[in-house]
């Protein structure tokens, strides 16, 4: 299977994609999409530097396009803007994209996993990640992933 290359324009968590900031979720680039991709989801995790690590984000149904723009809306489970997909419960019993958090002193890597699927998924908004995961198996043609960090001084 040819994997994605994903990519942030970051390493480090600029304010705005936190939840000190504006609690967007960062735009991502995918790189090496196989002609047959139908459709993308995301899963992204955040690992604390203790603890276990929390899905912060699922989203699944998204075209397959080079960029996935940011500013996802919360709360949203079916969104038009800025790109259509649907959005699933986070391990934070939200809706949507949960960013970076971090207790002072400490920090959180966001894992970000990117999916190219052979078609759309037949999950209801609101879906949890292991229902997602489950559903992208019998679809799945490509992957790739990339990490940032944010670290909150204190």
């Amino acid at each position: 299977m040819a994997g994605l290359i994903v990519k942030l324009d970051f390493e480090d968590f600029p304010e705005i994609y936190t939840c000190k900031g504006a609690n967007r979720s960062p735009p991502i680039s995918v790189e090496g999409l196989l002609p047959d991709a139908r459709s993308l989801a995301i899963l992204a995790t955040a690992s604390p530097e203790e603890g276990p690590a929390k899905v912060a984000w699922i989203i699944w149904n998204l075209p397959p396009v080079p960029l996935i723009p940011e500013g996802f809306p919360v709360g949203e489970e079916v969104v038009e803007t800025p790109l259509h997909g649907v959005q699933g419960t986070n391990d934070f019993e939200t809706i949507g994209y949960r960013g970076p958090c971090p207790e002072p002193g400490e920090g959180e890597a966001y894992l970000f996993r990117v999916y190219a699927l052979d078609g759309d998924l037949t999950l209801p908004p609101g879906s949890t990640w292991e229902e997602m995961l489950s559903a992208i198996r019998r679809l799945l043609i490509q992957s790739g992933e990339t990490v940032a960090f944010a670290i909150e001084q204190g």
